[in-house]
């Protein structure tokens, strides 16, 4: 990950992107036991962009597509904070907006640290203030867009480019 950015510290930047790439399963009974399968993907967050491999045991790939249209709704629509789920219920982006600007960040989420029990149906209840340092004071590695390219994600999952 590129270094961690200060609050405010950085450009915007316009591209939002988050996709697979693959369009076959990829076993990964080498590293989840057998029967556990993944489909390749891609998030992209300015010049940023990161490969993840997305469980499908709890969610197909149209659950996650469309959460990931959900996500970023939510944010068009005014809410404060969204998550664009990599893997159902364990890795997530945590997108939060101030203004016309929004920042990203990377989470693992350990349900059993939740203070109340976790609702798969309510997947935006435990998204926490945004916070740049850890308690020990470290910077979180953060990436700053624009709202802009959240909408311009939308647009074109609402209209692709034709083959």
């Amino acid at each position: 990950m590129p270094p961690a950015e200060e609050a405010g510290g950085s450009e915007a930047l316009g591209t939002f992107d988050i996709r697979f790439i693959g369009d076959r399963p990829e076993s990964l009974a080498e590293f989840l036991g057998e029967g556990a399968w993944g489909l390749r993907g891609r998030i992209t967050l300015g010049d940023y962009a990161e490969e993840f491999v997305a469980l499908l045991r709890t969610w197909s790939r149209e659950d996650y597509e469309r959460q990931w249209m959900e996500a970023a709704r939510r944010l068009l629509e005014g809410a404060d904070r969204t998550a664009f789920f990599t893997s159902a219920y364990e890795f997530r982006w945590t997108l939060w907006r101030v203004g016309e600007r929004v920042y990203a960040q990377e989470h693992f989420l350990a349900v059993e640290g939740f203070p109340e029990p976790f609702d798969p149906d309510d997947l935006y209840t435990h998204i926490q203030d945004r916070r740049t340092r850890t308690d020990d004071g470290t910077a979180i590695s953060e990436w700053t867009l624009d709202l802009a390219g959240i909408a311009a994600f939308v647009a074109r999952a609402r209209h692709p480019p034709a083959p």
